[in-house]
């Protein structure tokens, strides 16, 4: 992998107001049963879908894949739920939206090599996840998501020795096969 990690982003206390997300991102998929979709930002809200986990002909486990729209009280709003797309098959709509699934259940990567102090990429870099360090940004995990600003989160990362620093990331990538930053236009403008 060119860069990044799959991280496994977890709940976190209640905010005020929603924050307005754009990314993709794919469900955690160790739990058979699949992952539950709910009519709003919590478990007091009822079930309107199960997006289920597909296995391959080598008995690989795909989650369905969807966009993120907005972030509230732990909980990510989703649509726009996609399966089949790895292997023979043909890519299915699964879910179309808008749902609630919780931020614990929710999995990406991270290829923004750099934790910043604001959702910019202006703002000022704050770490750099580089291989030679303690934050090599293929070691950390999320421990926590705060909130989203468009393809930006800001995060709680973890590293090997549990350490945590907090700051903001882009380059969020939801394809399970592969890195997604190569087709990123910012990415491809950084690396010049």
């Amino acid at each position: 992998m060119l860069a990044g990690s799959m991280f496994l982003a977890a709940a976190l206390p209640a905010m005020a107001a929603p924050n307005v997300c754009a990314f993709r991102a794919y469900s955690d998929a160790r739990d058979p049963g699949g992952t539950n979709v709910r009519s709003g930002p919590g478990t007091s809200f009822g079930i309107v879908d199960v997006l289920m986990p597909e296995k391959d002909d080598s008995d690989y486990v795909w989650s369905p894949e969807f966009a993120v729209t907005k972030f509230e009280n732990g909980w990510f709003q989703i649509g726009d739920a996609t399966a089949g797309q790895y292997g023979d098959g043909p890519e299915v709509q699964v879910f179309k939206g808008p749902g609630w699934v919780s931020a614990k259940l929710v999995k990406f990567a991270i290829e923004d090599w750099n934790l910043r102090d604001g959702p910019s990429w202006d703002a000022k870099v704050i770490l750099e996840m580089a291989s030679d360090t303690p934050w090599y940004i293929d070691s950390l995990r999320v421990q926590t998501v705060h909130a989203c600003d468009g393809g930006f989160l800001d995060v709680t990362l973890v590293n090997d020795a549990s350490d945590t620093r907090r700051g903001w990331v882009n380059n969020i990538c939801g394809n399970q096969a592969t890195t997604c930053s190569m087709g990123s236009e910012r990415f491809d403008d950084e690396a010049e």
